[in-house]
């Protein structure tokens, strides 16, 4: 066999090379387009000159004997590749999450990353309106045999939004694969609670590369049960004592996802993208709550029997366009963006009163009813430019412009076909939020040693505005200056020291500010808070990374503080608890994350992730005087094992102790487990099925947690079914050598994804 310098260096990415003769010279190339002896001197730095033909060196075999790492981390960035999870076949993203090192999931699919629920969640380095609906709903319709890999990036630096203390989830999909040319695959599975499929098609068409994508994915075909009991107890001797309620139900979803990636390269100076995505989400919820008060001794005030029915549907799409032009040098860009993203989300839930003991007065039918609207417009202007192998400097600005309606009406009546609408209680708000940003960085690289060094102004002009409903108009002005720095040391080949600092702000959401008053729960009313202000997080990191040899890892130690952070705040008040927000807390962190991953032998790896950390939270406002602390840990590890005849079995496992917040804690450790085997079969694995099973004993788990002030303690537990088994099976056929191109562009929007509550009512 008979290799070129420009395959030896596409090969030499990830892999090493054993072969019987060894070549005279080996040229290092970047990876992509054939190049010119011109561009290989340019790009090596050095003279060169390509040998003749008779300088080839026939290798009799050319074998990869090294996989890409499942985990890596630099410090700023920690990368689980997907793509070498056997699991992902039959998964859902949300299930995959629960083994990225970083990133805890709970039983009620609550997220956290870095230990905090305020992160900013990217698909392909861009905010995808379908993230911006129910966020838990779509992570488990979206399936992770079309991902490649996801990032925990910790130190976002200045090219990247503000938004989000415990940083950015970047969801990086298979599209950048290079298997187009004309490349079709298809893949269908099936497992306890979903069932869905996949098709990619990528063709080239002289110079332009086209890639669509559809996928769908149904957990309505077998619903999950969970039952949950919560009390609100009050310590203030009121009449209103003791309130329990008590829920069954079953929930289901399904999502189908549209997307169209175009990249057009005139010349090797100019490159024009654009792409085009639709999703639709659906979800239901139905069952039975069980509610009672009681007094201080106990007996009965008043008890209700009430079916629900929750539906919702979320529907959004977008198009972005960029241009890209270089400079006839490595990183001397310019990069023109254009993004317009709109979404619309309608959900109601309906109770049906059953029976009522007692002196409530809870009516037979109510129903609260949302529709709610946003439109976004982003432009973004970034210039990169490499002046030596020593300097780049970076700088951009971003315009993001974004008009939102949001519409409540609650419904009451004997039953639903005569149930009226509560004028008085509808609510019409118009909000807008538009940042004005613009940042610049450098980065420096001195030997060994390399610095970066970054600095973001956001001036946020933000509000709401009530069409209908007597509530108070409110406006915000922002204006938050975000530095961050870096240095590292390079000890090694493929080992460093990296000490950084990083600035995040998380602003408020829509409805922690709406000052609505939600009447719909006995015994409970919720609402939000429209002067919130965005808390600010500081965050200090020394890591250790080595990433080369059989066993390779990282060690990070960090630590942060929140001040002027926004928490959910519980109060009674003439007998009823009263839920909202506050700009009280103040937090600090230490953490300690370390991660390995081991070649055992060539068919035999293992990975493993350990994070502790120590948390300290407080609050003294009139509001509320409280203070909590405690530790967590997150423990996750798999095990990959390559047989003959192209088998491949896996066994995962972790675990992670219970939260703590300002107000609360969880009472349980989480746990999951599972294992896996697939096998492809015809010409270049071009057929691939995968097994797997989870969580099989016990088949149902419960989680709790506890919250309380002064005035309320609330307790939660839960039981939810975990067992899982499933089957994929993938078919592809065709290919080439290139993929869809991107430009340099990032387009994010300035919004903040929050994990969602703790807990049902």
């Amino acid at each position: 066999m008979k290799l070129k310098p420009s395959i030896i260096a596409g090969c030499a990415l990830t892999a090493s090379l054993i072969a019987v003769g060894k070549p005279e010279r080996i040229y290092s190339m970047p990876a992509g387009n054939p190049m010119h002896e011109e561009e290989a001197v340019a790009a090596n730095d050095t003279t060169l000159s390509l040998p003749e033909e008779d300088d080839f060196t026939e290798l009799d075999e050319l074998v990869v004997v090294e996989r890409q790492k499942l985990v890596k981390s630099d410090g700023a960035t920690l990368t689980y590749n997907v793509a070498e999870d056997p699991e992902a076949a039959s998964s859902n993203t949300l299930d995959i999450l629960r083994k990225v090192p970083g990133v805890t999931v709970d039983s009620q699919d609550n997220i956290k990353v870095n230990g905090q629920s305020s992160f900013k969640v990217l698909l392909n380095g861009r905010e995808d309106p379908m993230v911006k609906g129910d966020l838990k709903t779509v992570l488990k319709s979206f399936p992770a045999s079309t991902i490649k890999k996801i990032e925990v990036i910790s130190e976002p630096g200045a090219k990247y939004d503000a938004e989000g203390i415990g940083g950015i989830l970047n969801i990086v999909t298979d599209r950048s694969k290079r298997l187009s040319g004309f490349m079709t695959q298809l893949g269908a599975w099936v497992n306890a609670y979903q069932a869905g499929g996949y098709l990619n098609a990528r063709t080239q068409i002289n110079k332009v590369m086209l890639d669509a994508n559809v996928s769908y994915n149904n957990g309505k075909v077998w619903p999950r049960s969970q039952t949950s009991e919560r009390t609100v107890e009050s310590l203030d001797g009121s009449e209103n004592h003791l309130m329990t309620a008590r829920h069954k139900a079953k929930s289901g979803w399904d999502y189908t996802g549209v997307n169209f990636n175009m990249s057009w390269e005139p010349d090797s100076l100019n490159l024009f993208t654009l792409s085009a995505n639709y999703g639709y989400n659906s979800w239901n919820n139905n069952g039975t709550e069980d509610r009672d008060m009681k007094r201080p001794d106990l007996s009965t005030i008043w008890k209700l029997q009430r079916t629900f029915h929750s539906t919702g549907n979320y529907n959004g799409g977008g198009v972005q366009a960029s241009y890209q032009h270089s400079f006839r040098r490595a990183d001397h860009t310019l990069v023109a963006s254009y993004e317009y993203d709109y979404g619309g989300q309608d959900y109601s839930t309906d109770y049906l009163l059953e029976y009522l003991v007692g002196s409530g007065s809870e009516s037979p039918f109510s129903s609260e009813r949302n529709n709610y609207t946003r439109n976004y417009h982003i432009m973004q202007l970034d210039y990169s430019n490499r002046f030596n192998s020593r300097h780049l400097l970076e700088a951009g600005g971003k315009v993001f412009l974004n008009d939102n309606a949001n519409i409540v009406r609650p419904f009451f009546g004997l039953s639903q076909a005569e149930a009226v609408e509560n004028e008085s209680m509808m609510v019409k708000m118009n909000r807008k939020m538009n940042v004005y940003a613009l940042y610049g960085s450098y980065t420096g690289s001195f030997s060994k040693l390399s610095v970066k060094a970054g600095l973001r102004y956001e001036h946020t002009d933000m509000g709401g505005k009530y069409k209908i409903g007597d509530y108070p108009d409110f406006t915000t002005v922002l204006n938050d200056i975000v530095p961050n720095m870096a240095v590292s040391y390079n000890l090694a080949d493929a080992t460093s020291l990296r000490f950084a600092y990083q600035m995040r702000i998380t602003r408020p959401d829509i409805s922690q500010l709406n000052p609505y008053v939600n009447v719909l729960t006995p015994g409970q009313i919720q609402y939000g808070n429209p002067d919130l202000k965005s808390e600010k997080g500081h965050t200090f990191s020394l890591a250790y990374s080595n990433y080369e040899g059989k066993f390779s890892g990282s060690a990070k130690l960090t630590y942060r503080y929140v001040s002027n952070g926004v928490n959910d705040v519980i109060f009674m008040r003439d007998g009823i608890m009263n839920s909202t927000y506050a700009n009280i807390g103040e937090s600090h962190l230490g953490m300690l994350d370390l991660s390995g991953d081991w070649n055992i032998t060539s068919d035999l790896r293992w990975s493993v992730y350990l994070s502790g950390s120590y948390q300290y939270l407080q609050a003294d406002s009139e509001m509320l005087k409280a203070k909590n602390h405690g530790w967590q840990t997150n423990l996750s590890t798999n095990l990959n094992y390559t047989l003959a005849k192209k088998w491949k079995l896996s066994a995962y496992g972790g675990m992670w102790t219970p939260w703590i917040d300002l107000q609360g804690r969880g009472t349980q450790t989480g746990y999951y487990y599972g294992l896996g085997a697939g096998r492809s079969w015809l010409k270049d694995d071009a057929l691939t099925v995968q097994l797997s099973a989870g969580n099989l004993f016990p088949t149902h788990n419960t989680n709790s947690y506890k919250q309380e002030d002064e005035s309320v303690r609330l307790t939660y537990k839960g039981r939810y079914s975990q067992w899982n088994v499933g089957l994929s099976i993938s078919f592809k056929f065709g290919g080439l050598q290139a993929g869809v191109k991107k430009t340099a562009a990032n387009i994010e929007k300035e919004a903040s994804t929050s994990s969602g509550s703790k807990g049902g009512n």
